[in-house]
């Protein structure tokens, strides 16, 4: 299952976008990341490995 989440990411960056990037992952992609936000399922495919099942 994947999701939309909002994780930490360059927190020295001057936009929010690339200091909290959102990003789809599914369950075995998302325990690289600190998650600041959990949002909802989604069709997507994978951000980090593509997976699309």
């Amino acid at each position: 299952m994947r999701k939309h989440y909002t994780v930490e990411g360059d927190i020295n960056a001057k936009k929010a976008k690339d200091a909290y990037p959102k990003l789809i992952l599914c369950e075995n992609c998302i325990g690289g990341y600190v998650v600041i936000n959990e949002g909802e399922r989604t069709f997507e495919p994978c951000a980090k490995c593509g997976a699309d099942e």
